[in-house]
């Protein structure tokens, strides 16, 4: 309690002083026209003003020169941070981070609520049909006003992905809807077994149209230190080459700087969960 009677007498005497200089603001003409110039031309003394002046420039000069020596030197612990913020366009790459996760958890929604209407776990088609015209009108206002302005050149790469999160779902209970397919492979006890074998089918083939469409072997990311052999490049969510988005140590073997945009080579893994690593830097971009 003694913690919360700090901070509330803390805010109280904010407000009473941001107060005090509202109300005094519309006093302020009154005193300006109330000064006696000749008054104050009298106490000022021209010499040691001029001293003072000398003094206060030579003062701002080294106060820039530490200025530009400080800005020269960046510790670790200072790329490490969690303040660096990269912007494309109007949007931050934690707010893109954000989007695409909403997208992600959306999407498996979609999926998620096809089983249980399988399953009879939402025996009401209606309701589940709301359900996913709702969620799916979501991801699409979503890709369409959103991920196409964060992500304009790799936009086609994103609206397919989650497009065939879509069509995964709607596979799902098409081919639950149809005896013929259902009955297929021997699970008599459980029927709809089959249909997650076939949901299975369906997520292995669209990984795999997905990859030979899109996939790269590269990403790009911004130096944000240099040194002789390795950098810090800071990387976001890059869907095409499956990096998550963080700042990597890399190899630098073509002299990158600071500031740099980079083409970074990563390594090659088939199914990777965590997401594949930049490695190293292969060109400056821009």
């Amino acid at each position: 309690m003694g913690l919360f009677a700090r901070f509330g007498d803390l805010i109280i005497r904010t407000v009473s002083f941001v107060g005090m200089l509202i109300l005094s603001i519309p006093k302020i003409p009154e005193k300006i026209r109330n000064i006696n110039t000749g008054q104050v031309m009298q106490k000022i003394d021209t010499q040691s003003m001029k001293g003072n002046i000398s003094r206060i420039s030579e003062g701002i000069s080294d106060v820039r020169e530490k200025n530009i020596h400080k800005d020269d030197v960046k510790s670790e612990s200072d790329v490490k941070s969690s303040d660096i913020i990269l912007k494309s366009g109007k949007y931050t790459s934690e707010e893109k981070e954000q989007t695409i996760l909403t997208l992600q958890l959306a999407s498996g929604a979609f999926i998620v609520f096809a089983i249980l209407h399988i399953f009879n776990f939402i025996p009401s088609f209606y309701l589940f049909l709301i359900i996913d015209v709702v969620i799916a009108a979501f991801i699409l206002y979503t890709l369409f006003n959103k991920v196409k302005l964060m992500y304009p050149d790799d936009f086609n790469a994103y609206r397919d992905f989650f497009l065939m999160y879509l069509a995964v779902g709607i596979i799902i209970v098409l081919v639950s809807g149809n005896s013929n397919l259902v009955m297929a492979f021997s699970f008599q006890a459980l029927p709809s077994l089959s249909v997650l074998i076939y949901a299975i089918i369906a997520v292995i083939v669209v990984f795999l149209l997905y990859r030979i469409r899109y996939y790269r072997k590269f990403t790009f990311g911004t130096v944000l230190e240099a040194g002789e052999n390795t950098a810090h490049v800071k990387v976001e969510y890059d869907i095409r080459s499956n990096v998550k988005p963080n700042i990597y140590l890399v190899e630098n073997n073509v002299g990158a700087k600071v500031g740099d945009t980079v083409k970074l080579k990563i390594e090659e893994k088939m199914f990777s969960t965590g997401g594949n690593k930049p490695l190293e830097i292969m060109e400056i971009y821009r």
